[in-house]
């Protein structure tokens, strides 16, 4: 063996300019398997955070679907859209299958630490054989160079000989055996790498065959909501209760009052309504006299042409008042109760 010295010298030559024996093909394998251990590093990884990965993907459900929940609950587009809301919860389903199939299979990757192990321990061990190899090698190069060799002890010259032939001969038995080491390895590595890959795209296949299903179902999506905007524009199916302001306006009792004691040519004035005005008249109602309503029907049946424009200007105002339901329909008796009430506004 060399002595220190001469092992600390070789050390400061080897990183200065490398080892003095350089094998490509060990090189070769070593940087394979550095690779590979680094990929099932890798692949391990990605098993462990799968739901990370799709945790975005499912989180894109969850928020639309809040949103459509807003946008049409109680609307006509309602059901068709609890439909949609249904099938990406289905999908959020699978998500949850895929993430118990992806941890069954990163149970099987629980040894693949110790793959390379007896691999790296023999490359370690054949670096140190390297060494004492280099050393000799180096050691008996020197000699043979050495103009005055001969005259040197012939015995250190064989002694030297002698570690020489050791140190090669357990360089390579070394190097075979952690060339096959590590191929073997590699060859494990891949075996146990091909379940896990098959595994993963047959969960994939499975999984998005499942998605595609449902997404399937939308395919006649936009005809759907077509059909259904056609629904709400047609007033023969869509028969909703049309709008009125004055519902839940106060005072209706005053404004029923005001609305029956308008009198013009409206087609909405019934002939009853007209008989009571003229008895009325007829009888001296003083104060119903005074109304304006019964001036302008006398002037108006007088031929008084200069109070014609007034009751005209009046129809129009009652003509295009808005007419209602909001104070229930009156039978004939509630009708000449509300005629005979007397105008507070004359």
């Amino acid at each position: 063996m060399p002595n220190f010295w001469s092992k600390a010298g070789q050390f400061i030559s080897e990183k200065i300019s490398g080892s003095r024996t350089k094998d490509e093909d060990i090189v070769k394998v070593c940087e394979k398997m550095k690779n590979t251990e680094k990929g099932l590093s890798s692949l391990k990884l990605v098993l462990q955070n799968f739901l990370s990965y799709f945790d975005h993907f499912s989180k894109y459900f969850t928020d639309i679907n809040s949103a459509m929940k807003l946008i049409y609950q109680d609307s006509p587009f309602y059901n068709f859209t609890e439909e949609i809301i249904c099938k990406h919860q289905r999908i959020q389903l699978e998500l949850g299958e895929m993430q118990k199939k992806m941890n069954t299979l990163l149970s099987k990757t629980s040894e693949w630490s110790i793959i390379f192990n007896s691999a790296k321990e023999q490359i370690k061990i054949r670096e140190e054989k390297r060494k004492v190899y280099d050393h000799y090698e180096s050691k008996l190069s020197k000699i043979n160079k050495n103009n005055n060799s001969q005259k040197k002890d012939l015995k250190y010259i064989e002694r030297n000989e002698g570690k020489f032939s050791k140190a090669a001969s357990e360089y390579v038995e070394i190097s075979e055996l952690a060339f096959n080491t590590i191929n073997n390895s590699l060859k494990l590595a891949w075996e146990l790498t091909n379940q896990i890959i098959d595994g993963i795209l047959t969960n994939e296949k499975v999984f998005f065959e499942e998605i595609s299903k449902s997404l399937s179902w939308f395919k006649n999506s936009k005809e759907r909501f077509l059909e259904m905007k056609n629904n709400i524009d047609n007033p023969n199916i869509n028969k909703n209760t049309l709008y009125d302001p004055m519902k839940y306006m106060g005072e209706k009792s005053l404004m029923l009052k005001i609305s029956m004691n308008r009198r013009n040519k409206s087609p909405c004035l019934s002939p009853k309504k007209i008989k009571i005005y003229r008895i009325m008249e007829e009888e001296g109602d003083s104060t119903r006299r005074k109304s304006n309503n019964l001036v302008l029907h006398k002037n108006f049946k007088k031929g008084e042409k200069k109070n014609q424009n007034v009751f005209e200007n009046y129809s129009n105002i009652y003509i295009k008042s808005r007419i209602t339901k909001s104070f229930g329909i009156l039978n004939e008796d509630k009708l000449n109760e509300f005629y005979k009430i007397v105008d507070d506004f004359s």
